[in-house]
Protein backbone atom coordinates (compact mmCIF):
# COMPACT_ATOMS: atom_id res chain seq x y z
CA UNK A 1 0.00 0.00 0.00
CA UNK A 2 1.75 3.19 -1.47
CA UNK A 3 1.44 6.33 0.78
CA UNK A 4 0.79 9.77 -1.29
CA UNK A 5 1.69 12.66 0.97
CA UNK A 6 -0.08 15.65 1.25
CA UNK A 7 1.26 18.19 -1.62
CA UNK A 8 2.37 21.16 -0.08
CA UNK A 9 3.81 22.29 -3.21
CA UNK A 10 0.93 24.40 -4.35
CA UNK A 11 0.64 26.06 -0.79
CA UNK A 12 4.30 26.99 -0.40
CA UNK A 13 4.49 28.42 -4.26
CA UNK A 14 2.02 30.86 -3.04
CA UNK A 15 2.91 31.48 -0.08
CA UNK A 16 6.39 32.45 -1.53
CA UNK A 17 5.72 34.13 -5.07
CA UNK A 18 2.17 35.05 -4.47
CA UNK A 19 0.71 38.68 -3.62
CA UNK A 20 0.78 39.60 -0.28
CA UNK A 21 0.24 43.73 0.48
CA UNK A 22 1.81 45.47 2.96
CA UNK A 23 0.08 48.35 5.15
CA UNK A 24 0.26 49.36 8.42
CA UNK A 25 -3.14 51.81 8.29
CA UNK A 26 -1.68 54.93 7.20
CA UNK A 27 -1.73 55.94 3.72
CA UNK A 28 0.77 58.54 4.49
CA UNK A 29 3.34 55.77 4.60
CA UNK A 30 2.44 54.48 1.03
CA UNK A 31 3.60 57.83 -0.36
CA UNK A 32 6.08 57.61 -2.43
CA UNK A 33 6.04 54.51 -3.55
CA UNK A 34 8.28 54.45 -6.63
CA UNK A 35 8.33 52.27 -9.59
CA UNK A 36 12.40 51.45 -9.19
CA UNK A 37 11.99 47.76 -9.95
CA UNK A 38 10.57 48.36 -12.96
CA UNK A 39 11.62 46.20 -15.99
CA UNK A 40 12.52 41.80 -16.00
CA UNK A 41 13.39 40.57 -12.34
CA UNK A 42 14.51 37.06 -12.66
CA UNK A 43 14.97 34.23 -10.37
CA UNK A 44 16.62 30.69 -9.66
CA UNK A 45 14.95 28.61 -8.01
CA UNK A 46 16.18 25.54 -5.20
CA UNK A 47 14.86 23.88 -2.66
CA UNK A 48 17.35 22.19 0.11
CA UNK A 49 20.06 23.39 -2.66
CA UNK A 50 18.42 21.37 -4.85
CA UNK A 51 17.45 23.60 -8.41
CA UNK A 52 14.21 23.46 -9.10
CA UNK A 53 13.54 26.16 -11.95
CA UNK A 54 13.03 29.82 -12.81
CA UNK A 55 10.75 32.53 -11.28
CA UNK A 56 10.29 35.94 -13.17
CA UNK A 57 8.72 39.23 -12.59
CA UNK A 58 8.12 41.67 -15.51
CA UNK A 59 6.84 45.25 -14.46
CA UNK A 60 5.66 47.80 -16.98
CA UNK A 61 3.91 50.99 -17.46
CA UNK A 62 0.40 49.96 -18.47
CA UNK A 63 -1.72 54.27 -19.93
CA UNK A 64 -0.36 57.05 -17.88
CA UNK A 65 -1.52 55.72 -14.36
CA UNK A 66 -1.37 52.01 -14.00
CA UNK A 67 0.98 48.95 -14.43
CA UNK A 68 0.84 45.79 -15.81
CA UNK A 69 2.99 43.21 -13.89
CA UNK A 70 3.49 39.18 -15.51
CA UNK A 71 4.99 36.88 -13.13
CA UNK A 72 6.06 33.24 -15.15
CA UNK A 73 6.85 30.36 -13.19
CA UNK A 74 8.90 26.81 -14.48
CA UNK A 75 9.54 24.50 -12.06
CA UNK A 76 10.01 20.71 -12.05
CA UNK A 77 9.79 18.26 -9.09
CA UNK A 78 9.76 14.66 -7.89
CA UNK A 79 7.04 13.80 -5.78
CA UNK A 80 6.99 9.77 -4.76
CA UNK A 81 8.96 9.23 -8.16
CA UNK A 82 6.87 10.67 -10.41
CA UNK A 83 8.28 13.99 -11.92
CA UNK A 84 6.28 16.86 -12.56
CA UNK A 85 6.61 19.95 -14.60
CA UNK A 86 4.86 22.99 -12.92
CA UNK A 87 3.93 26.20 -15.28
CA UNK A 88 2.22 29.19 -13.22
CA UNK A 89 1.82 32.58 -15.37
CA UNK A 90 -0.10 35.59 -13.65
CA UNK A 91 -0.57 38.64 -15.52
CA UNK A 92 -2.36 41.67 -13.26
CA UNK A 93 -3.06 45.56 -13.84
CA UNK A 94 -2.43 47.61 -10.55
CA UNK A 95 -2.19 51.28 -9.86
CA UNK A 96 1.54 53.13 -9.76
CA UNK A 97 1.71 51.79 -5.96
CA UNK A 98 0.82 48.10 -6.97
CA UNK A 99 -2.58 48.21 -5.69
CA UNK A 100 -4.52 45.41 -7.16
CA UNK A 101 -6.92 46.18 -10.04
CA UNK A 102 -7.44 42.79 -11.64
CA UNK A 103 -5.49 39.63 -12.54
CA UNK A 104 -5.73 36.39 -14.05
CA UNK A 105 -3.73 33.68 -13.23
CA UNK A 106 -3.22 30.10 -15.03
CA UNK A 107 -1.80 27.02 -13.59
CA UNK A 108 -0.69 22.99 -14.94
CA UNK A 109 1.53 20.12 -14.10
CA UNK A 110 0.73 18.52 -16.53
CA UNK A 111 -2.24 16.57 -15.47
CA UNK A 112 -4.41 19.25 -13.95
CA UNK A 113 -4.99 22.91 -15.08
CA UNK A 114 -6.47 25.70 -12.24
CA UNK A 115 -7.29 28.54 -13.52
CA UNK A 116 -8.00 32.05 -11.44
CA UNK A 117 -9.54 35.42 -12.65
CA UNK A 118 -10.23 38.32 -9.84
CA UNK A 119 -11.44 41.83 -10.18
CA UNK A 120 -11.61 44.37 -8.03
CA UNK A 121 -14.91 46.78 -7.62
CA UNK A 122 -14.59 49.21 -4.71
CA UNK A 123 -14.22 47.15 -1.47
CA UNK A 124 -15.32 43.72 -3.20
CA UNK A 125 -13.12 41.48 -5.01
CA UNK A 126 -14.87 39.02 -7.11
CA UNK A 127 -12.34 35.87 -7.70
CA UNK A 128 -13.41 33.24 -10.12
CA UNK A 129 -11.80 29.67 -9.84
CA UNK A 130 -11.91 27.15 -12.98
CA UNK A 131 -11.72 23.80 -12.97
CA UNK A 132 -12.58 21.14 -14.53
CA UNK A 133 -15.13 22.87 -16.98
CA UNK A 134 -16.48 24.82 -14.13
CA UNK A 135 -16.25 28.22 -12.67
CA UNK A 136 -16.45 28.49 -8.71
CA UNK A 137 -17.08 32.62 -8.01
CA UNK A 138 -16.56 34.01 -5.17
CA UNK A 139 -16.94 37.90 -3.30
CA UNK A 140 -14.82 39.31 -0.26
CA UNK A 141 -14.55 42.62 1.44
CA UNK A 142 -11.58 44.11 1.18
CA UNK A 143 -10.65 45.70 4.73
CA UNK A 144 -9.19 48.82 4.54
CA UNK A 145 -8.58 50.76 0.95
CA UNK A 146 -4.81 49.33 -0.33
CA UNK A 147 -4.43 45.67 -1.48
CA UNK A 148 -0.76 45.06 -3.46
CA UNK A 149 -0.90 42.26 -6.03
CA UNK A 150 2.50 41.00 -4.79
CA UNK A 151 3.99 41.21 -1.40
CA UNK A 152 7.82 41.87 -2.65
CA UNK A 153 6.90 44.60 -5.34
CA UNK A 154 5.04 46.58 -2.42
CA UNK A 155 7.40 45.81 -0.09
CA UNK A 156 10.67 46.43 -2.31
CA UNK A 157 9.32 49.96 -2.89
CA UNK A 158 8.83 51.29 0.48
CA UNK A 159 10.90 52.93 2.62
CA UNK A 160 12.01 50.88 5.84
CA UNK A 161 13.77 51.71 9.45
CA UNK A 162 15.31 48.95 11.31
CA UNK A 163 12.46 47.72 13.58
CA UNK A 164 9.64 48.88 11.59
CA UNK A 165 6.78 46.69 11.45
CA UNK A 166 3.59 46.49 8.72
CA UNK A 167 0.72 44.83 8.85
CA UNK A 168 -0.75 42.83 5.83
CA UNK A 169 -3.71 42.23 3.39
CA UNK A 170 -3.37 39.26 1.09
CA UNK A 171 -5.73 37.89 -1.48
CA UNK A 172 -5.01 33.96 -1.68
CA UNK A 173 -6.12 32.52 -5.23
CA UNK A 174 -6.66 29.05 -3.92
CA UNK A 175 -9.46 30.16 -1.83
CA UNK A 176 -10.89 33.77 -2.99
CA UNK A 177 -9.88 35.06 0.58
CA UNK A 178 -8.20 37.94 2.01
CA UNK A 179 -5.83 36.74 4.57
CA UNK A 180 -3.77 38.85 7.16
CA UNK A 181 0.30 38.60 7.22
CA UNK A 182 3.23 40.73 8.56
CA UNK A 183 6.84 42.07 7.81
CA UNK A 184 9.49 43.39 10.31
CA UNK A 185 12.79 44.88 9.00
CA UNK A 186 15.23 43.47 10.91
CA UNK A 187 18.05 45.35 9.58
CA UNK A 188 20.22 46.36 6.75
CA UNK A 189 23.75 44.31 5.23
CA UNK A 190 25.76 44.07 1.76
CA UNK A 191 24.10 41.86 -0.07
CA UNK A 192 25.15 40.99 -4.09
CA UNK A 193 23.00 41.90 -6.91
CA UNK A 194 23.87 41.23 -9.92
CA UNK A 195 27.89 41.91 -9.65
CA UNK A 196 27.23 44.67 -7.05
CA UNK A 197 27.32 45.55 -3.90
CA UNK A 198 23.96 47.14 -2.33
CA UNK A 199 22.85 47.39 1.05
CA UNK A 200 19.34 46.09 1.21
CA UNK A 201 17.25 45.65 4.00
CA UNK A 202 16.25 42.36 5.38
CA UNK A 203 12.75 41.59 5.90
CA UNK A 204 10.60 38.80 7.44
CA UNK A 205 8.06 38.55 6.13
CA UNK A 206 5.05 35.71 7.88
CA UNK A 207 2.31 34.97 5.42
CA UNK A 208 0.03 31.25 4.56
CA UNK A 209 1.73 29.48 7.24
CA UNK A 210 5.49 30.14 6.18
CA UNK A 211 8.45 33.06 7.59
CA UNK A 212 10.15 34.30 4.50
CA UNK A 213 13.60 36.08 4.79
CA UNK A 214 13.49 38.99 2.15
CA UNK A 215 16.23 40.88 0.72
CA UNK A 216 14.92 44.40 -0.94
CA UNK A 217 17.00 47.44 -2.49
CA UNK A 218 15.27 50.28 -4.06
CA UNK A 219 12.48 48.36 -5.92
CA UNK A 220 14.47 45.62 -6.65
CA UNK A 221 13.76 42.00 -4.77
CA UNK A 222 17.50 40.74 -4.47
CA UNK A 223 16.63 37.69 -2.50
CA UNK A 224 14.19 35.15 -0.90
CA UNK A 225 14.67 32.44 1.31
CA UNK A 226 11.79 30.33 3.42
CA UNK A 227 14.66 28.54 5.98
CA UNK A 228 12.06 25.75 7.09
CA UNK A 229 11.48 24.52 3.96
CA UNK A 230 14.81 25.52 2.57
CA UNK A 231 13.34 27.25 -0.77
CA UNK A 232 15.96 30.05 -1.52
CA UNK A 233 15.35 32.23 -4.52
CA UNK A 234 18.26 34.15 -6.11
CA UNK A 235 18.45 37.15 -8.79
CA UNK A 236 20.17 35.85 -11.56
CA UNK A 237 20.38 37.88 -15.18
CA UNK A 238 17.25 37.89 -17.13
CA UNK A 239 18.57 36.02 -20.14
CA UNK A 240 19.47 33.07 -17.87
CA UNK A 241 17.52 29.88 -18.63
CA UNK A 242 18.07 26.33 -19.58
CA UNK A 243 16.14 23.13 -18.58
CA UNK A 244 16.33 22.51 -15.01
CA UNK A 245 16.16 18.39 -13.75
CA UNK A 246 15.22 18.71 -10.08
CA UNK A 247 16.88 15.66 -8.34
CA UNK A 248 15.53 15.32 -4.91
CA UNK A 249 12.24 13.75 -3.73
CA UNK A 250 9.84 15.96 -2.33
CA UNK A 251 8.42 13.33 0.20
CA UNK A 252 12.71 12.87 1.09
CA UNK A 253 13.11 16.07 1.01
CA UNK A 254 10.33 17.50 3.77
CA UNK A 255 10.13 13.87 5.62
CA UNK A 256 9.45 14.36 9.48
CA UNK A 257 12.16 12.69 11.79
CA UNK A 258 10.69 10.24 14.39
CA UNK A 259 11.62 7.44 16.75
CA UNK A 260 10.49 3.97 15.53
CA UNK A 261 6.89 3.31 15.62
CA UNK A 262 6.43 -0.25 15.59
CA UNK A 263 3.47 -1.86 13.84
CA UNK A 264 2.21 1.46 12.30
CA UNK A 265 -1.09 0.12 10.14
CA UNK A 266 -2.23 -0.71 13.12
CA UNK A 267 -5.63 1.12 15.19
CA UNK A 268 -5.74 2.06 18.68
CA UNK A 269 -4.44 4.28 20.73
CA UNK A 270 -1.24 6.24 20.22
CA UNK A 271 0.19 8.75 21.89
CA UNK A 272 2.97 10.98 20.22
CA UNK A 273 5.26 14.33 21.29
CA UNK A 274 5.54 16.99 18.64
CA UNK A 275 8.86 18.22 19.00
CA UNK A 276 10.25 21.54 17.65
CA UNK A 277 10.54 25.69 17.49
CA UNK A 278 6.72 25.79 16.55
CA UNK A 279 3.30 28.00 17.18
CA UNK A 280 0.99 24.77 18.74
CA UNK A 281 -1.53 27.66 19.52
CA UNK A 282 -2.18 28.34 15.42
CA UNK A 283 -2.91 24.74 15.02
CA UNK A 284 -6.03 22.26 15.67
CA UNK A 285 -4.83 19.94 17.76
CA UNK A 286 -7.77 18.34 20.25
CA UNK A 287 -10.24 17.02 18.04
CA UNK A 288 -12.20 14.17 20.39
CA UNK A 289 -12.71 11.42 20.14
CA UNK A 290 -10.14 10.95 17.00
CA UNK A 291 -7.55 12.98 18.73
CA UNK A 292 -6.96 15.01 21.52
CA UNK A 293 -3.91 17.16 22.83
CA UNK A 294 -2.03 18.54 25.96
CA UNK A 295 0.20 21.14 24.93
CA UNK A 296 2.22 19.55 21.89
CA UNK A 297 1.14 16.23 23.46
CA UNK A 298 -1.15 14.06 21.31
CA UNK A 299 -3.06 11.10 21.50
CA UNK A 300 -4.85 9.34 18.68
CA UNK A 301 -7.75 7.21 19.41
CA UNK A 302 -9.45 5.62 16.73
CA UNK A 303 -11.68 2.95 16.14
CA UNK A 304 -14.73 1.62 15.05
CA UNK A 305 -17.73 3.51 15.76
CA UNK A 306 -19.88 2.21 19.00
CA UNK A 307 -23.45 2.74 17.46
CA UNK A 308 -23.99 4.76 14.19
CA UNK A 309 -27.06 7.07 13.34
CA UNK A 310 -29.64 5.78 10.18
CA UNK A 311 -28.55 6.36 6.63
CA UNK A 312 -29.18 8.77 5.63
CA UNK A 313 -29.03 11.14 9.18
CA UNK A 314 -31.92 12.83 9.86
CA UNK A 315 -32.01 15.97 12.65
CA UNK A 316 -28.81 16.34 12.65
CA UNK A 317 -27.32 18.89 15.68
CA UNK A 318 -26.82 22.52 14.31
CA UNK A 319 -22.77 22.16 14.96
CA UNK A 320 -22.93 19.52 12.22
CA UNK A 321 -24.57 21.24 8.83
CA UNK A 322 -21.91 23.34 7.72
CA UNK A 323 -19.68 20.49 7.25
CA UNK A 324 -22.37 18.82 4.83
CA UNK A 325 -22.27 22.31 2.70
CA UNK A 326 -20.99 22.85 -0.62
CA UNK A 327 -17.38 24.64 -0.19
CA UNK A 328 -15.78 26.45 -3.29
CA UNK A 329 -13.15 23.38 -4.43
CA UNK A 330 -16.05 20.99 -2.46
CA UNK A 331 -18.70 20.64 -4.80
CA UNK A 332 -21.08 18.18 -3.18
CA UNK A 333 -23.92 19.29 -5.03
CA UNK A 334 -22.53 19.08 -8.61
CA UNK A 335 -24.91 16.57 -10.68
CA UNK A 336 -21.73 13.92 -11.51
CA UNK A 337 -21.15 13.92 -7.70
CA UNK A 338 -24.77 13.92 -6.60
CA UNK A 339 -25.66 10.98 -9.16
CA UNK A 340 -22.17 9.38 -8.14
CA UNK A 341 -22.79 9.45 -4.26
CA UNK A 342 -26.68 7.96 -4.35
CA UNK A 343 -25.40 4.99 -6.74
CA UNK A 344 -22.37 4.22 -4.39
CA UNK A 345 -24.57 4.31 -0.78
CA UNK A 346 -27.81 2.78 -2.26
CA UNK A 347 -29.15 0.46 0.30
CA UNK A 348 -27.31 1.29 3.00
CA UNK A 349 -28.49 0.15 6.91
CA UNK A 350 -26.92 2.77 8.16
CA UNK A 351 -24.56 5.66 7.98
CA UNK A 352 -21.13 4.03 9.27
CA UNK A 353 -21.93 0.87 5.82
CA UNK A 354 -22.43 4.53 3.86
CA UNK A 355 -19.14 5.77 4.72
CA UNK A 356 -17.65 2.65 4.22
CA UNK A 357 -19.33 2.24 0.74
CA UNK A 358 -17.73 5.69 -0.30
CA UNK A 359 -14.38 5.19 0.81
CA UNK A 360 -14.37 2.29 -1.32
CA UNK A 361 -15.41 3.55 -3.72
CA UNK A 362 -12.49 6.52 -3.95
CA UNK A 363 -10.12 3.84 -3.17
CA UNK A 364 -10.62 1.62 -6.01
CA UNK A 365 -11.46 4.44 -8.50
CA UNK A 366 -9.05 7.44 -8.34
CA UNK A 367 -5.48 6.37 -9.69
CA UNK A 368 -2.61 7.22 -7.36
CA UNK A 369 -1.03 9.64 -9.20
CA UNK A 370 1.15 12.62 -7.24
CA UNK A 371 0.26 16.22 -7.92
CA UNK A 372 0.72 19.77 -7.76
CA UNK A 373 -2.32 22.11 -8.00
CA UNK A 374 -5.56 22.63 -6.25
CA UNK A 375 -7.87 19.74 -5.58
CA UNK A 376 -11.22 20.26 -6.67
CA UNK A 377 -13.72 17.57 -6.23
CA UNK A 378 -15.40 17.80 -9.54
CA UNK A 379 -11.97 18.09 -11.43
CA UNK A 380 -11.70 14.08 -9.49
CA UNK A 381 -14.36 12.93 -10.10
CA UNK A 382 -14.09 13.66 -14.59
CA UNK A 383 -10.42 11.93 -14.06
CA UNK A 384 -10.49 10.06 -11.10
CA UNK A 385 -6.74 10.43 -10.58
CA UNK A 386 -4.69 12.36 -7.71
CA UNK A 387 -2.80 12.10 -4.13
CA UNK A 388 -4.10 12.16 -0.88
CA UNK A 389 -5.98 15.38 -1.03
CA UNK A 390 -7.60 14.50 -4.26
CA UNK A 391 -9.00 10.80 -2.14
CA UNK A 392 -10.00 13.64 0.55
CA UNK A 393 -11.43 15.77 -1.14
CA UNK A 394 -13.49 13.35 -2.86
CA UNK A 395 -14.66 11.33 -0.20
CA UNK A 396 -15.81 14.43 1.43
CA UNK A 397 -17.77 15.59 -1.30
CA UNK A 398 -19.63 12.62 -1.97
CA UNK A 399 -19.87 12.26 1.94
CA UNK A 400 -21.70 15.67 2.07
CA UNK A 401 -23.85 14.87 -1.31
CA UNK A 402 -25.64 11.96 0.56
CA UNK A 403 -26.08 14.07 4.40
CA UNK A 404 -23.25 12.72 5.79
CA UNK A 405 -21.34 15.50 7.54
CA UNK A 406 -17.10 15.41 6.53
CA UNK A 407 -14.09 17.40 6.79
CA UNK A 408 -10.66 17.28 5.78
CA UNK A 409 -7.75 16.86 7.78
CA UNK A 410 -4.23 17.83 7.09
CA UNK A 411 -1.18 16.42 8.73
CA UNK A 412 1.22 13.75 9.14
CA UNK A 413 1.65 9.93 9.05
CA UNK A 414 3.82 7.32 9.63
CA UNK A 415 5.87 4.94 6.70
CA UNK A 416 9.08 3.37 6.31
CA UNK A 417 10.63 4.97 9.16
CA UNK A 418 9.71 8.86 9.48
CA UNK A 419 6.56 10.72 8.70
CA UNK A 420 5.15 12.08 5.90
CA UNK A 421 2.94 15.13 5.11
CA UNK A 422 -0.69 13.74 4.50
CA UNK A 423 -4.14 14.34 4.17
CA UNK A 424 -7.43 12.22 5.04
CA UNK A 425 -11.24 12.78 6.05
CA UNK A 426 -13.15 12.56 9.31
CA UNK A 427 -17.00 11.77 8.56
CA UNK A 428 -19.63 11.86 11.09
CA UNK A 429 -22.03 8.59 11.79
CA UNK A 430 -23.17 9.60 14.76
CA UNK A 431 -19.59 10.23 16.16
CA UNK A 432 -16.55 11.30 14.06
CA UNK A 433 -14.27 8.83 12.36
CA UNK A 434 -11.26 9.17 10.53
CA UNK A 435 -10.89 7.06 7.17
CA UNK A 436 -8.26 6.98 4.87
CA UNK A 437 -9.43 6.19 1.44
CA UNK A 438 -5.46 6.52 -0.23
CA UNK A 439 -4.86 3.89 2.55
CA UNK A 440 -7.76 1.82 1.75
CA UNK A 441 -8.50 2.35 5.32
CA UNK A 442 -12.29 2.16 6.65
CA UNK A 443 -10.50 3.36 10.09
CA UNK A 444 -7.27 5.57 9.61
CA UNK A 445 -4.06 4.11 11.39
CA UNK A 446 -3.00 5.14 14.82
CA UNK A 447 -0.37 7.34 13.10
CA UNK A 448 -2.64 9.87 12.02
CA UNK A 449 -1.91 12.91 13.33
CA UNK A 450 -3.88 15.85 12.84
CA UNK A 451 -2.36 19.45 12.55
CA UNK A 452 -5.61 21.38 10.75
CA UNK A 453 -8.95 20.72 9.52
CA UNK A 454 -10.94 22.50 6.99
CA UNK A 455 -10.64 24.29 3.87
CA UNK A 456 -7.18 25.58 1.69
CA UNK A 457 -7.24 28.44 3.77
CA UNK A 458 -7.26 26.33 7.16
CA UNK A 459 -4.41 24.03 5.84
CA UNK A 460 -1.50 26.78 5.30
CA UNK A 461 -0.73 26.58 9.04
CA UNK A 462 0.54 23.19 8.56
CA UNK A 463 3.58 25.09 5.73
CA UNK A 464 4.85 26.58 9.25
CA UNK A 465 6.22 23.15 10.70
CA UNK A 466 7.74 22.14 7.51
CA UNK A 467 11.61 21.57 8.36
CA UNK A 468 11.13 22.59 12.07
CA UNK A 469 8.93 19.15 13.73
CA UNK A 470 9.86 16.08 14.89
CA UNK A 471 8.08 13.30 15.83
CA UNK A 472 8.39 11.12 19.49
CA UNK A 473 6.04 8.69 20.59
CA UNK A 474 5.46 7.83 24.22
CA UNK A 475 5.17 4.15 24.10
CA UNK A 476 2.67 2.87 26.89
CA UNK A 477 0.64 5.92 27.31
Amino acid sequence: MRLLPRSCAFAILLALTWGTGCEDGSAGDRLGISTAGAGTQRFAVSIQGDDVGYMQLDIEEYGSDSLLITQTINWNMILMGNRRDIEMSMTAVTDTIFDLGRMEMLMSDGSAEISVSAVRRDSILFSSIGTAGREIENSTVIEGEYLPVLADLACASMDWTEGQERTFQSFDPASGVILSASAVCQGFEPVDLLGDTVIAARLELSQMGTRNLVWICEGQIVREYEQGLGMDMTRVPPGQGGEIIATRDLYEVFAVSSTPVQNPRSVGNRTFVLEGDIDWSQFQLDLPPVQTASGCTVSVSNCIPDAAVPFPPVSLPDTLLRYTEPQPMIQCRDPLIAATAVEVTSGSGDSWEAARRICSFVDTSVENSPTVSLPSAVDVMENLRGDCNEHTILFVALARSVGLPARICAGIVYLDGSFGYHAWPMVWVGQWVAMDPTFGQYVADGTHIILATGDLQSQYVVNSVIGRLSIAELVGR
